[in-house]
């Protein structure tokens, strides 16, 4: 298995481990030199593939994970997030939870991009019809309001005069709490102006609520 970079099996190499990311695989493979280790499920990293230390690592007792204070391996952990990062951002098609990891990093992944126009076109927003839309169809809307559920009214109001809905699950993919939060976030990586206009949920309520004066 230990072959140089130059190689197609490897993804990269450095003075940490020899690394090989492999979109579809259904784990990751961890090893401290040639001892197996563990295994990240996709679930935990989005990708699978191979991870071989240069080094031995830090193992707790049964051998079968790493120490947390292990230097090797944090610096092995975060070469390993920013090839996952680096590959998902290539990737045409995302899962829901491989678009969860990227939205929860999504300062590491504006901030760390080489080329704006790749990370823009990746498809980290949904719709209330359940549509997957890229960052740069932001630009499209004027102003956003927060609507928890992707229900009739959500439907309803996306769209409507340059309206975006956000909701509950896209705050959450976000990792923030709050609409404030999360236009902040994007305000932040160039996607929204400083100060978005955020509008009242309750005036698309009372839009959509029918007239029963005439009952």
């Amino acid at each position: 298995m230990i072959q140089p970079a130059t190689h197609d099996f490897w993804t990269l190499e450095d003075e940490l481990a020899y690394y090989r990311i492999v979109q579809g695989a259904h784990a990751l493979e961890v090893y401290s030199q040639d001892i197996f280790v563990r295994h990240f499920s996709t679930w935990q990293l989005s990708v699978g593939g191979v991870v071989v230390s240069k080094q031995p690592l830090e193992l707790n007792f049964a051998r079968n994970a790493v120490e947390s204070q292990c230097p090797i391996w944090s610096g092995i952990r975060k070469v390993i997030e920013a090839l996952v990062i680096r590959t998902l951002t290539a990737t045409a098609h995302l899962t829901d939870s491989q678009r969860k990891f990227l939205g929860i990093r999504f300062r590491e992944v504006a901030h760390g991009a080489s080329d704006p126009s790749v990370w823009k076109r990746v498809k980290l927003l949904t719709d209330p019809w359940g549509e997957h839309l890229p960052l740069s169809a932001l630009a499209r809307y004027s102003r956003f309001v927060h609507i928890p559920e992707s229900g009739p009214l959500a439907c309803a109001t996306h769209g409507t005069d340059g309206t975006f809905v956000v909701t509950d699950a896209l705050l959450d993919r976000f990792g923030t709490d709050s609409l404030p939060d999360w236009l902040a976030l994007l305000a932040d990586a160039g996607l929204l102006p400083a100060t978005p206009l955020c509008a009242p949920p309750a005036q698309y309520a009372a839009a959509a609520a029918p007239d029963r004066s005439a009952w």
